[in-house]
């Protein structure tokens, strides 16, 4: 069976839309819908489910995917091998990350790495749960992730420190004050990350969910942001995020302060394939070099084997 095809389905069932797959894969609707079906021919039962709202596996479906996984891995390894003894001039890479870290750290790596391996192309899945993210590394369907809160069944290669902050409207009240505790939130008009969002947050606010008059939730924080700037409320966000933001809010130290530990996540960093391999020790490189003035988090030492 034609790997491409079963590539296609794989994007198909990661973003549970026709259109959007054939658009990431480069391909028409109807030319998904052809592929699949192709497929399901050839398997003699059918994968996917077609409705208004998109589509999703059949049981059939759900028990083929770990192999159809394999299969289109096993081939991804196969290419790799060969772009390694080419010197790297193709292949793929699909990283896992949070839409913070897409946004702030990945154009700068990408960039540098782009310019060294044009060939190499590279897939991005912003995936703000860490749970969605150890599935993803479990499944095979990423190489490895930049996440917080590292998975013991993965090795974990830690790159900063992000630090925690509070987040007010100008005029706020506690603006004032030096640096906020969590008793300080208490009872103030709260904006917090939407259930099973970003666990960082949940973590810190521990004890204090009944107590917190909550207004309003997102999975975005740049809608919180902009919330906190309209007064709606006060909020609780990791400081990279606001490293473009510098009107309309004002931001204060936690007490005692807290930070997300950010790193990378990775199945077996030895088994992993040399583009992988090659693409954290960019980031490592270029995460050291960011100008200070331009980067809000506390970067960890490299190793001293380099990675």
């Amino acid at each position: 069976m034609d790997t491409k095809k079963l590539e296609v389905l794989l994007k198909a069932i990661e973003t549970g839309n026709l259109t959007a797959a054939g658009d990431e894969m480069g391909f028409t609707q109807s030319g998904v819908s052809h592929l699949i079906k192709s497929i399901e021919n050839e398997l003699g039962f059918q994968v996917l489910i077609r409705g208004k709202s998109g589509v999703r596996l059949t049981p059939d479906g759900e028990e083929l995917l770990p192999t159809i996984r394999e299969i289109v891995n096993a081939t991804e390894r196969l290419s790799q091998f060969s772009s390694n003894i080419r010197g790297m001039s193709s292949g793929r890479i699909r990283i896992g990350t949070y839409t913070s870290v897409s946004i702030f750290w990945m154009p700068r790596i990408i960039q540098r790495f782009s310019q060294d391996y044009p060939g190499i192309r590279i897939e991005l899945a912003e995936l703000d749960n860490d749970p969605l993210i150890d599935k993803h590394l479990s499944d095979g369907a990423i190489d490895f992730a930049f996440m917080s809160n590292p998975n013991i069944l993965n090795e974990w290669i830690p790159l900063a420190n992000d630090r925690i902050v509070a987040l007010l409207p100008p005029g706020h009240p506690l603006a004032e004050k030096d640096a906020l505790s969590l008793t300080d939130i208490v009872n103030q008009p709260f904006i917090m990350p939407a259930a099973g969002f970003d666990s960082d947050i949940k973590h810190i606010i521990s004890g204090l969910e009944d107590k917190l008059k909550v207004v309003f939730s997102s999975m975005d924080f740049r809608a919180i942001v902009a919330m906190v700037q309209h007064g709606l409320g006060i909020s609780v966000v990791p400081e990279m995020i606001l490293t473009d933001i510098k009107t309309n809010v004002v931001i204060k130290e936690l007490s005692p302060c807290r930070y997300r530990p950010l790193g990378i996540a990775v199945r077996s960093l030895a088994n992993a394939p040399l583009a992988a391999r090659t693409f954290i020790k960019y980031a490592k490189t270029v995460i050291m070099d960011t100008p200070m003035e331009e980067y809000v988090t506390q970067r960890m030492p490299a190793n001293e084997d380099g990675m």
